[in-house]
């Protein structure tokens, strides 16, 4: 009895950290008003670590919501972009 709940908590503990990190995803941007206001839940592939939320500001306005690598997070931002990653679930 006590091997068979061994391989049960081990079991349930390798899914629980095989399960990926959910970004929401951008469904559609309006032209008129291009921010990112309905999304949809996604898994992020393995390498995409951290969610990202990008805002670009004029001269062109938009926003992207996604899953995102480490280096994308760590580079560089351009000035006309604001950029916030974060690493739990559905943090952007």
């Amino acid at each position: 009895m006590g091997r068979r709940v061994l391989i049960l908590t081990v079991f349930v503990a390798l899914v629980c950290v095989a399960q990926g990190l959910k970004c929401n995803y951008c469904k559609s941007i309006n032209k008129a008003h291009p921010t990112c206001e309905e999304t949809e839940e996604r898994e992020c592939t393995m390498g995409l670590n951290y969610c990202i939320k990008f805002t670009l500001h004029e001269p062109a306005y938009g926003e992207v919501r996604r899953c995102a690598s480490r280096s994308e997070c760590e580079a560089e931002e351009h000035p006309l972009v604001d950029r916030q990653c974060c690493a739990e679930d559905l943090c952007n």
